[in-house]
């Protein structure tokens, strides 16, 4: 009988055959000793036929109807009994040494969950971690920082990671009952992460781990209000905001007391507005204007490079993975 393996890739999918075509044959030319486990969340499109043509030792999981990342992420883990469950999104770019940067740093902390950086096509933080704010809910944080600032080039622990591209021991998942499928493609992989810091395991962030993420490419979010219920719901009151410790932590909060109040509070224009002004815009109100535009405009574009991607493969021959 064949050992079980220590690691095993998930990548749930749905439609955009372009996307898992351009991520499994990167994932097949890039990682060595690692099983690779492909779930169809009930495709529509030429996704079948794209898995058809992968290489035998590929395990393919096909669902009847889609039921969400959830769902997907659970069936794949049932197809397998690897100590190490990493779940992969079909949008994301892998980079060289990503899964080994993993896999190191769960040995040499324990933690039960290591989450990898993502990083927009243009090189600005997609994911370094996610914190609960004041208002109670999860944000990534320091969304759209250049990719080499020092605050996401630490490695450390938080309460959450994204589901995106994550690791998690076999039987840390087991232990929690997997995805919540009462979510659906949203807020999946911050309740796991929750509820397994409430059993005593630790979720970490791996700088190391370095992948590009076409985020929001692979699936439809049209129940984000519902998640967003059910996890307030949830969470609401149990989730302790930590947002404020991170941005002390790295140097871009300070707060300087003297023996009275007023203190003096000194905040990185990367990380905040002040919004003191009641008339003309601020020269910083101006500039965090024109970075959400920024940011807006690159998703757009990272979402039209995924349809001419689509659209080229509609003209090419069916893809045909090699061994």
């Amino acid at each position: 009988m064949n050992a079980a393996p220590r690691c095993s890739i998930i990548v749930p999918v749905y439609n955009h055959a372009e996307l898992t075509r351009r991520c499994v044959e990167a994932l097949l030319a890039q990682e060595g000793d690692v099983e690779l486990v492909v779930v169809d969340d009930g495709s529509e499109d030429r996704t079948q036929e794209v898995l058809a043509g992968l290489p035998d030792e590929i395990v393919v999981v096909q669902r009847e109807e889609n039921g969400g990342f959830a769902a997907a992420c659970n069936a794949g883990a049932a197809a397998t009994s690897a100590q190490f469950l990493v779940f992969l999104n079909n949008d994301i770019e892998v980079s060289n040494g990503w899964l080994g940067a993993l896999l190191g740093y769960a040995g040499r902390t324990g933690a039960a969950v290591v989450g990898s950086k993502l990083l927009y096509s243009n090189g600005s933080v997609q994911h370094a971690g996610i914190v609960i704010t004041h208002e109670r809910l999860p944000r990534h944080i320091y969304g759209g920082f250049p990719g080499d600032h020092p605050a996401v080039g630490k490695s450390r622990r938080f309460q959450c990671v994204t589901g995106a591209a994550t690791l998690i021991r076999r039987d840390a998942f087991e232990r929690a009952g997997g995805f919540d499928t009462a979510f659906r493609n949203g807020y999946e992989d911050v309740d796991l992460c929750l509820r397994l810091g409430r059993l005593g395991c630790e979720v970490h962030y791996c700088a190391e781990s370095v992948l590009t993420h076409l985020e929001t490419a692979s699936r439809d979010f049209s129940d984000y209000s519902h998640n967003q219920e059910l996890y307030l719901e949830r969470w609401g009151e149990k989730a302790e905001p930590d947002d404020l410790r991170y941005y002390l932590e790295d140097g871009l909060l300070r707060i300087e007391y003297w023996d009275q109040f007023p203190f003096r509070l000194t905040v990185s224009p990367l990380l905040a507005e002040l919004g003191l002004s009641d008339g003309e815009p601020s020269t910083a109100e101006i500039a965090t204007v024109r970075a959400r535009q920024v940011f807006e405009l690159l998703r757009e574009n990272t979402h039209l490079r995924v349809r001419l991607l689509e659209e080229s493969e509609r003209q090419e021959q069916p893809f045909r993975a090699s061994r």
